[in-house]
Parts: C-alpha cells; sequence; structure tokens
C-alpha cells in the first residue's frame, strides 16, 4: 500500500494535479512558440519547413483535445453548461482583441479592418473554444461514434466554402471540433494505457513514420491546409489531385494529427520536471507571444532578419523561443488572464433573473 502511495505521489502534487498534462501543455506551447518563431525561414530551409509542419500538424490539435479533455468538468450532471467558462473565453477574447488591435495600430502602424468579431492575430482559438463549450451540452448527448463521423465529414466538407476562411472563424470551429469531441469523449483510462513501455517503442515508430510521409508527401501537404482556415480552392493548384478529390489531404492531416498526436503523449514525462509548474499557465503564452510574434515579422522591423544568413542564426532563434516561452509562462504575466477570467458572470445571471421575478 505504501508503495502503492509513492508511486502516485510521483505524478501528482499533493492537490492531486497530474504533473503529465501540465508537462504536454508546456511542451505544446513551447512547440507553438517555436513554431511562428522559425516560420520566417521556412522557405529557404526545407528542414525547418517539415519541423514547422510536423509541429503544426502536433500542437493545436492536441491542445485543442486536451482542452476537450478537461471540459468534462464544465458538464452539470443534468447536461447543463457551467456558463462561467464559456463566458470567460469570450471576455478574454474580446479584451484581447482590443489590446492587439491597438497594438498593431499604435505601435506598429498598421492599419486594420475587418469587424469586431473577426478574430486578430491567432484569437481565433479563444472563439472556437467559447463556441464549442456552448454547443457541447447537445453533443454530449449523442452516441461517441455518431459526434466524431458527423463532425469529420462536415471538417472534410468545409473546405469547399470559400465563405467559411473569414467568418467567425467557422472553419477552424469546424475541422478542429473533432479534435475537442474526441478529448471530451477520451477517458483517464484510454491516455494511461499509453504509458507502457511497449506502447512507447510503438509510438516512437509511428512518430517517424508519420514524419516520413510528411516529407514524402511534402509538395501534396501544403502550409495552407494543417492551418485549418484556408479553403481548398488556395492550394488546389499546387497538389496532385483534382478539385473534386482534394478533401483527401485534409483526411491525412487528420490522421497524420492523429498519429503524431497519440506519439506525442506517449512520450511526454509523467514525472515532475523543471518545466511542469510552467503548464498551467499556457493560454497566458499563446497570447502574449503573438504581440512579441507580430513585431517580428512587421514589414518596419523584421526582427527575423538579424539571424537570417548568419551563423548559428537558427540555434539562437529555438533557444530565444525556448527561452521566451518559460519566461511568458511565469506567474506575473498571468494576473489579469486571471482577472479576466474571474468576471463572475453567474452573479450578473442571478442578478438579472431576480429583477425578471420582480
Amino acid at each position: 500500500m505504501k508503495q502503492k502511495t509513492e508511486l502516485k505521489d510521483r505524478y501528482r502534487d499533493e492537490k492531486g494535479r497530474l504533473y503529465f498534462y501540465d508537462n504536454a501543455k508546456f511542451l505544446l506551447i513551447l512547440l507553438v512558440v517555436l513554431g511562428h518563431a522559425v516560420s520566417p525561414f521556412k522557405s529557404a530551409h526545407f528542414g525547418i519547413y517539415v519541423f514547422w509542419k510536423v509541429a503544426n500538424t502536433i500542437h493545436m490539435p492536441l491542445m485543442i483535445f486536451i482542452s476537450g479533455f478537461f471540459a468534462k468538468r464544465y458538464i452539470g450532471k443534468n447536461g447543463s453548461l457551467k456558463v462561467q467558462r464559456t463566458f470567460s473565453y469570450f471576455a478574454l477574447f474580446l479584451f484581447c482583441q482590443l489590446a492587439v488591435s491597438l497594438f498593431e495600430v499604435f505601435v506598429l502602424g498598421n492599419r486594420i479592418g475587418g469587424s469586431v468579431i473577426a478574430a486578430r492575430s491567432s484569437l481565433w482559438f479563444l472563439q472556437c473554444l467559447g463556441i464549442w463549450y456552448l454547443v457541447l451540452p447537445f453533443f454530449s448527448k449523442f452516441k461517441p461514434a455518431v459526434v466524431m463521423v458527423s463532425a469529420l465529414i462536415l471538417g472534410l466538407l468545409i473546405g469547399y466554402d470559400s465563405r467559411a476562411e473569414v467568418v467567425f472563424s467557422i472553419s477552424r470551429i469546424i475541422v478542429h471540433f473533432p479534435f475537442f469531441m474526441a478529448g471530451y469523449f477520451c477517458t483517464p483510462e484510454m491516455i494511461e494505457k499509453l504509458n507502457h513501455i511497449g506502447v512507447r517503442i510503438a509510438c516512437l515508430i509511428l512518430f517517424a513514420g508519420g514524419v516520413y510521409l510528411i516529407i514524402y508527401m511534402f509538395d501534396d501537404y501544403p502550409g495552407n491546409l494543417i492551418t485549418c482556415t484556408y479553403p481548398y480552392k488556395t492550394f488546389s493548384e499546387t497538389v496532385s489531385l483534382p478539385y473534386g478529390l482534394v478533401w483527401m489531404l485534409r483526411l491525412l492531416f487528420y490522421s497524420l494529427a492523429v498519429i503524431l498526436g497519440i506519439s506525442f503523449l506517449a512520450i511526454v514525462p509523467r514525472i515532475k520536471t523543471f518545466f511542469t509548474r510552467f503548464g498551467s499557465r499556457t493560454l497566458q503564452v499563446y497570447i502574449l507571444h503573438r504581440f512579441l510574434y507580430l513585431c517580428w515579422l512587421d514589414k518596419n522591423l523584421l526582427w527575423w532578419k538579424l539571424f537570417d544568413n548568419t551563423e548559428n542564426g537558427l540555434l539562437y532563434v529555438f533557444l530565444i523561443g525556448t527561452a521566451l516561452t518559460i519566461i511568458l509562462s511565469l506567474k506575473i504575466f498571468s494576473y489579469p488572464f486571471t482577472a479576466i477570467q474571474s468576471i463572475p458572470i453567474g452573479k450578473l445571471l442571478t442578478k438579472e433573473r431576480e429583477e425578471t421575478v420582480k
């Protein structure tokens, strides 16, 4: 009994929080930051482009999967939604949308257009989370197979609608929805099956096979497909498939995301590491690093040019990206995000109900 307790203590903190998920989230947000950091170099360096494609195939699908996995705690026993979580994502989106827009106008001197609901930078993720939480009580009532097959079909078909590219992140909401629901339907027991030496060895082989497939089908696996925001027409002329069959490339994306994602989870450390404590604050990194990324690419700054064609330039980019991920994970940067997400929508709704009754 004592040995079992000691074994459990290796995998969780005193509050019962598993180190595994924080480790996974930190490594995923590191891939996000590094993927953005090296994006200006990918056209000139084949190896960097391969890394970018592999990283982008893994990080957002898995981050969304983990979000869906923990969404279960926000659904009541009667299938109702705990509105605070959904409200917090929309509130955070509006605040960050305003902050990014002001930054672009007054710091970078950019002219911005579009509607207030058209996500700036990578704030589409907050939009998607808010929508997925809203519809979750409805979809949670159906059998997992029905939901997953329906979501996959919609994800394959939405690429033929060119309007989905610009309207409220609809393309990403639909294309990434299967990952969210897969996380919701996944159980801890399923993930625990990855914690076996034989499974890990098999996953390493699968991971290598997935990377090889990305290299082998490099031209037929375009970046516009991986980001899940562009319609098929934007890359249909550059791939070998006829337009009517381009949906098969998105099916390839889904398949690779599953293969690489499962393999990634299998090799994530389950014990406490030096970066475990940063894994609980990945959302702030996701949002804050975008301000630096805008400067990184801005036509007047072009910070990435400082490292272009210089000795060890790409190594420095990876090191700086890693350092920034750790720095932005510090608790001091979490306070504004915690404050926004703590706005008590429940009390506001209660007051409205009381006034209606009176």
